[in-house]
């Protein structure tokens, strides 16, 4: 059964993209889907920006079922705690860990994060957005400390800043949970960062040594 004639432009948007899908991608990888049908195996979880420009999947050329992705409001993780309530980013979290064994978690931050500038807009008593605003408290210790820094003096500083600091501050939560800790002291995962500029398509990685970030090599 097939019904489009009163279709949205953005629906009909979809419909050529998944039809443009499945006569390419879907053909050369056929096999590959089918063998996914049933199961997932990534190596690696990937918490990124829900942001439309920063998709983890094109930016590393990645295959389906190659990883396992989880985004939101400027790529944040809770601390651990088990409270009432949802929790949605801390469920994945713990599926990919305990469930698929992940050997990776890579946080990523990206440049023009509108989540940071929600965080820094709050701290002018500037609250943004019925959930945005309580979502992006979770950044308010690394807001804070960019806040308090002299040398950062401009908004654009600031800015970028607090784009990298969340990124640190996401890796110190997922340190919280018990599990990860455990993983991680096991040797069985890594945690990392990087920061993308959506702009010049250039890669930041955090070195976890110096606590700083350095550009990937592109190749071309």
């Amino acid at each position: 059964m097939t019904k489009s004639s009163s279709a949205t432009p953005e629906q009909h948007r979809l419909y050529k993209g998944y039809k443009r899908f499945r006569k390419g991608r879907y053909q050369e990888a056929k096999e590959l889907y089918n063998q996914l049908g049933d199961q997932q195996d990534p190596d690696i979880m990937i918490i990124g920006c829900a942001d439309s420009r920063a998709d983890p999947a094109l930016i590393f050329d990645t295959a389906p079922g190659e990883i396992f992705v989880v985004r939101n409001v400027a790529a944040l993780v809770p601390p651990y705690e088990t409270s009432g309530g949802y929790h949605g980013v801390s469920a994945a979290v713990e599926f990919a860990v305990t469930h698929l064994k992940v050997k990776m978690i890579l946080v990523m931050g990206h440049g023009g994060c509108g989540g940071v500038k929600a965080s820094l807009s709050a701290a002018n008593d500037k609250p943004i957005g019925q959930f945005i605003a309580p979502w992006v408290e979770m950044a308010s210790e690394a807001r804070d400390e960019v806040l308090a820094d002299p040398n950062l003096k401009n908004a654009d500083d600031r800015q970028l800043a607090l784009e990298r600091g969340v990124v640190r501050q996401s890796m110190t939560n997922l340190m919280t949970f018990p599990f990860v800790k455990e993983a991680v002291e096991r040797g069985d995962l890594d945690i990392d960062g990087a920061w993308f500029a959506i702009g010049p398509g250039q890669l930041h990685w955090l070195d976890k040594v110096n606590d700083d970030f350095w550009l990937v090599d592109p190749g071309v």
